[in-house]
């Protein structure tokens, strides 16, 4: 009887430490990934603090009416709807469907 109690407290002790390994390198595999996570999430709230900081100086009202003054002096036309592309795609063709017409001028420069 002593010999078949000492079996299971081996059997039960052996299945406790391998449980016990095998959860602590899932929780080392778990610590590593929050580590880099927590190492992306600081360098993402430095890039967040610089561009709060840009977008307080853009802001500004000064910084603003000195670009609106710098702004008012082009002329701006509204688009025509066919230079008004939907797609990368559709861009392409109406690309290669253009044509480059030469002036005469510019013929007689590149004969010289």
């Amino acid at each position: 009887m002593s010999k078949g109690k000492l079996i299971i407290s081996i059997g039960i002790f052996s299945i406790l430490i391998g449980t016990t390994s095998v959860i602590k390198t899932q929780s080392r595999i778990i610590e590593k990934k929050i580590f880099k996570t927590e190492k992306k999430i600081k360098i993402i709230e430095k890039d967040l603090h610089e561009t709060e900081l840009d977008y307080s100086y853009l802001a500004t009202p000064k910084n603003l009416s000195k670009i609106i003054k710098d702004l008012s002096f082009i002329d701006y036309v509204p688009m025509d709807f066919s230079r008004i592309y939907m797609s990368y795609k559709d861009f392409n063709e109406a690309q290669k469907k253009m044509t480059i017409l030469k002036t005469n001028n510019e013929k007689t420069k590149k004969k010289n």
